[in-house]
């Protein structure tokens, strides 16, 4: 049985006014296009992805398409099994959806949202120098029998953060991203109770991916634009400490890191095979080919490379064959799109787009 944690995201458009920024942001956008962790539900669920700004419901077993006008940012599996929740740009709703037909709607107004299974984060379009973007953290209310929904604001704030990563927690969200001057990467955890930074690194052509290691333990990398050379360096930290405490962690002398690393590139998840504490899966080139390096938290070192992964774009659902994810290298031409299954040991195509 495979576990993962509720974690990492995607679908970002840049909608600040600084031009350098944007042009950056926007090449990552035609890159990346993940979705978080907490996007996955009970086996017996469906969970949706994002296709060339339709959405879909998935299961091991059917698929069907929803609909169009959303991000993989904006839609989550729901609470209630078999129903996801979808948040509709153009529209200005968050659709609650049973199958192909709508059980709940409400307005939402945004510029960029960011949808989990309790809570929702919107962020509006405009940044006010020397605070950030306006961000408003809303609670998911569901009816009794869990087909109707509301929501209610639980915290309003600012925050200087292009937002690149994000997962989402019982108490609220944690998000990852660069600075306006595009010098820092960093992440901060939002709840009801306020924003707290939490970690922080150096920004150089890249951004920071995040990997939830259960409770408030995260695993962060940064994944280059072009497959550029980098040390292989992750990092380790607490939601809820300050971002000196950070520890870095250099994979160079692992005896298990293939020679031809050249950085991470993409987005990763964790995984906990019972009864082992759990090891991040972190998409690397190797050689210009993404491939799958597991690192074991508890052991702190390489346990495994697999290869075949093709490229980790969002990670969908947990099961107990596996791990399902959106799989696509963009930076090879004719790459293999579509989901794919890590296994532990091998990675599987199961259906192309």
């Amino acid at each position: 049985m495979y576990n993962l944690s509720d974690a990492t995201a995607k679908g970002r458009i840049n909608t600040a006014g600084c031009t350098k920024l944007a042009v950056f942001f926007l090449i990552c956008l035609c890159f990346f296009t993940a979705c978080p962790l907490n996007a996955f539900g009970p086996v017996s669920g469906a969970f949706p992805y994002v296709s060339n700004g339709k959405l879909y419901s998935f299961t091991p077993d059917s698929q069907y398409e929803i609909g169009e006008g959303y991000t993989q940012s904006s839609v989550a599996a729901s609470k209630k099994s078999g129903y996801i929740l979808a948040w509709n740009q153009k529209k200005q709703r968050l659709y609650h959806f049973a199958g192909q037909k709508s059980a709940s709607n409400v307005e939402l107004k945004g510029s960029l949202v960011y949808t989990g299974t309790d809570y929702i984060l919107a962020q509006n379009s405009s940044f006010t120098d020397n605070k950030g973007f306006r961000f408003t953290l809303y609670s998911i209310k569901y009816s009794l029998n869990e087909k109707k929904i509301k929501l209610s604001s639980v915290w309003t704030g600012f925050a200087d953060c292009f937002v690149s990563d994000f997962f989402f927690t019982d108490d609220g969200i944690c998000i990852a991203g660069g600075t306006k001057d595009d010098k820092k990467n960093n992440v901060f955890y939002i709840s009801k109770n306020g924003i707290h930074k939490c970690f922080s690194t150096e920004k150089d052509s890249d951004f920071l991916s995040l990997v939830h290691a259960g409770d408030s333990k995260v695993f962060a990398f940064v994944s280059t634009r072009d497959k550029s050379e980098r040390v292989p360096v992750i990092y380790s930290f607490d939601m809820n400490e300050a971002p000196e405490k950070a520890v870095t962690i250099n994979l160079s002398n692992d005896s298990l890191l293939p020679a031809d690393f050249d950085c991470f590139f993409g987005y990763g998840f964790f995984v906990t095979p019972e009864p082992v504490e759990g090891y991040v899966v972190l998409p690397a080139s190797i050689n210009g080919i993404i491939q799958f390096i597991c690192y074991d938290i508890q052991k702190k070192k390489i346990s495994s490379v697999v290869q075949n992964a093709v490229g980790c774009t969002s990670a969908l659902a947990a099961t107990e064959d596996g791990v399902y994810y959106l799989a696509r290298d963009p930076l090879l031409d004719n790459s293999w799109y579509g989901i794919s299954l890590f296994t532990g040991t091998e990675c599987k195509k199961i259906k192309a787009f």
